[in-house]
Parts: structure tokens; C-alpha cells; sequence
């Protein structure tokens, strides 16, 4: 619990130190990317620090590519 007060302070305080840069400087679209990436990076970082099972994308990357691997092989026997 404390482990998630921190990463949300840490991840508010990263926010407010870069947002009125791109602020400043009209970067709407890098206001919009940043934002989601934080909280992409604040979620898993939470999931994490819970000890939740957080899948690798290296699991996702396998089950795309396998079928086409073995479509590959059979193609080449």
C-alpha cells in the first residue's frame, strides 16, 4: 500500500515537473502521449509493487509469430 502512495507521488511529481514545458511550448499531442505512457508505466510499476502476475509482452509476440513460424517450416520441408 505504501509502495503505491510512493509511485503515485513519484509519477504526480514527474507529471508536474514536464507538463507546463510542453504546455509552454503548445505540445498538445506530447501532452497526450506522455500522459499515457505515465499511467501505463504508474499501472504496471503498481502491479508490480502488489505482486500481481503481469504477463510479458514476449508471451504476446510468441503466440502472434508461432503460427506463422510453423507455417514457415512446413512451407520449407
Amino acid at each position: 500500500m505504501i509502495m503505491t502512495i510512493v509511485i503515485l507521488l513519484i509519477s504526480a511529481s514527474i507529471a508536474l515537473a514536464i507538463i507546463p514545458t510542453l504546455k509552454k511550448n503548445k505540445e498538445k499531442k506530447a501532452i497526450v502521449i506522455f500522459s499515457i505512457l505515465l499511467l501505463i508505466g504508474a499501472a504496471l510499476n503498481i502491479g508490480v509493487s502488489l505482486r500481481l502476475k503481469i504477463p510479458s509482452p514476449l508471451d504476446l509476440v510468441t503466440f502472434i509469430f508461432s503460427p506463422i513460424r510453423d507455417l514457415i517450416i512446413s512451407l520449407t520441408k
